[in-house]
């Protein structure tokens, strides 16, 4: 058997590296699929406490849902939440919140995604 010198090894093992990791840069992030709402993923609604509330007043918004393993993405163009993962998101915001605000909620699963959204006003 053909013993190999340092040289070629060392070759031999930048060329793995090179491939292997251009292998990895080249992976495309998986992009969650927007689908239309079935029985297996769903969003039935969005419900606030209250929809008018003055600054710094906290209230709950609850996605109401179907499906199996869900998971909870909300994200609010003005305001703070607490809760970001669950279907229930405690919200307020502050002075330089007021208006009207939308409050988006993303649900997901292993059939893709779907969104909705509330709009709170802050006084």
């Amino acid at each position: 058997m053909k013993q190999m010198n340092y040289k070629s090894f060392s070759i031999a093992c930048i060329v793995f590296i090179f491939i292997n990791s251009f292998a990895i840069s080249c992976k495309k992030e998986k992009k969650i699929e927007i689908v239309e709402p079935t029985v297996n993923l769903a969003i039935d609604s969005i419900v606030a406490t209250k929809t008018n509330i003055v600054v710094w007043e906290k209230i709950k918004i609850t996605a109401y849902t179907k499906g199996q393993n869900l998971k909870y993405l909300w994200q609010a163009d003005h305001g703070s939440m607490v809760g970001k993962d669950s279907s229930t998101v405690t919200y307020w915001g502050c002075y330089s919140c007021t208006g009207a605000n939308t409050v988006k909620c993303t649900v997901s699963n292993d059939y893709g995604s779907v969104m909705d959204t509330i709009k709170i006003t802050v006084k």
